[in-house]
């Protein structure tokens, strides 16, 4: 397999090289709508950086200065501003003040950011959603996800206080944001401690988040499951659900133990595997899931997860998934083979050209009428589109506009 591989790329740079295109920046308003460019707190810098794949944005605030990897974290980033706003309305506030200097008088301590800390990302490996298609593209080693609670702080509250504020500003709980983080830390050790009593019901809220990023139906869900139970329980759900599925004990903690993955993450990709019922190869893609490092390839997996099911749920049944390296083929009942592909803006490289060859020369199984869809989230260069649709390959933009992706 190496060996034709290599040979297929051989060729595809012998013969088409100087086609190949070089990611290049772009604009900011060329690439986001005015109302997620730019916030009442917060701006979004000129030049996105492109890589080929996503969007890399540098965002200055009133809390200090934010990265973000895609347009979906650009627009969950955008919530969290808007959140940390209003968290700090109370967090500022003379009665919170007050009670923060009673709680330095409590005998019992916390260690920071223990509660909800999501999953460190791993060191010394190429970062972005293209490592995934490259030669040092490797399954990690995992140890426990540290963004579970533990048993005597969840008896504390702090977790739960934490997790109903979250709710409140329908913000996830587990974010990477140590901003928000430590404004929840703040609300939730005063609440375990007594000291604030305030219904989250109650809380005022100025303004809105804008409409660009609303929370749809599908993610009030997941929010609200986050907010009413504990890491613990949400693994369990997720255990069941693999279960039902037949995945292996093993692969499933393995999963469910990854620090890429956050409690959030987890239940998005396994609710989106457990929808497409019937489905052989699921445990396929939960193993190739590992390859993941950080939370970019982390939210990777799971908007390719939520492609399948989305697909799956609107346009007609998948029947079986293969993963020929970190490239996922959906086969559907239909015939047609559906290649589900979560990326911001992608151009035409040899990469692409090599994969695109092998599927076509290689890509043989059972029940299979010999077309290709190519489904995106994001949008690709006329080349890339004018080349694949030239190999036979059906290309859909802006998929989260024919069925619900969460960010």
């Amino acid at each position: 397999m190496v060996l034709l591989l290599s040979g297929v790329v051989l060729a595809a740079v012998a013969a088409g090289a100087a086609d190949y295109e070089t990611p290049a920046n772009k604009n900011v308003t060329d690439v986001l709508p005015a109302e997620l460019a730019k916030g009442p707190r917060y701006a979004v810098r000129d030049p996105v950086v492109a890589d080929g794949y996503m969007y890399h944005y540098q965002v200055v605030s009133d809390f200090g200065p934010f990265e973000v990897t895609g347009t979906g974290a650009m627009r969950k980033l955008a919530r969290e501003i808007w959140a940390i706003g209003e968290l700090r309305q109370i967090t500022g506030s003379e009665v919170f003040l007050k009670a923060l200097k009673e709680q330095a008088t409590k005998p019992l301590t916390f260690a920071k950011n223990v509660i909800t800390k999501p999953g460190e990302t791993l060191s010394g490996v190429p970062k972005g959603v293209g490592r995934l298609f490259s030669n040092s593209s490797t399954s990690v080693s995992n140890t426990l996800d540290p963004s579970q609670e533990s048993r005597t702080k969840e008896l504390l509250q702090v977790g739960a206080f934490k997790r109903e504020y979250a709710g409140r500003y329908d913000v996830d709980p587990y974010s990477s944001n140590k901003v928000l983080q430590e404004e929840l830390d703040k609300i939730g050790k005063a609440g375990a401690y007594g000291l604030w009593t305030a219904s989250v019901g109650t809380m005022p809220i100025s303004g809105t988040a804008g409409a660009v990023i609303s929370v749809t139906g599908l993610s009030q869900s997941f929010n609200n499951l986050l907010k009413n139970e504990p890491p613990a329980r949400i693994r369990s759900v997720n255990e069941t659900k693999l279960q039902q599925m037949g995945v292996a004990p093993d692969l499933a903690k393995r999963y469910l133990d990854h620090t890429a993955y956050t409690p959030r993450h987890d239940l998005i990709l396994v609710d989106s595997l457990a929808r497409i019922a019937g489905a052989t190869g699921r445990d396929a893609y939960l193993n190739a899931s590992l390859a993941a490092s950080d939370e970019v390839e982390a939210n990777f997996f799971v908007n390719m997860a939520q492609l399948m099911r989305g697909y799956h749920e609107t346009q007609g049944p998948i029947t079986a998934i293969t993963m020929i390296e970190a490239l996922t083929v959906a086969q559907t009942r239909s015939g047609t083979a559906l290649i589900p592909f979560a990326l911001d803006y992608g151009v035409w490289t040899a990469n692409a050209d090599k994969l695109s060859q092998h599927l076509k020369a290689n890509y043989r199984p059972d029940g299979f009428n010999g077309k290709f869809e190519l489904w995106v989230t994001g949008t690709l260069s006329p080349t890339a589109k004018q080349e694949l649709q030239g190999r036979g390959f059906t290309v859909v933009e802006n998929a989260g506009g024919r069925f619900e992706i969460v960010d």
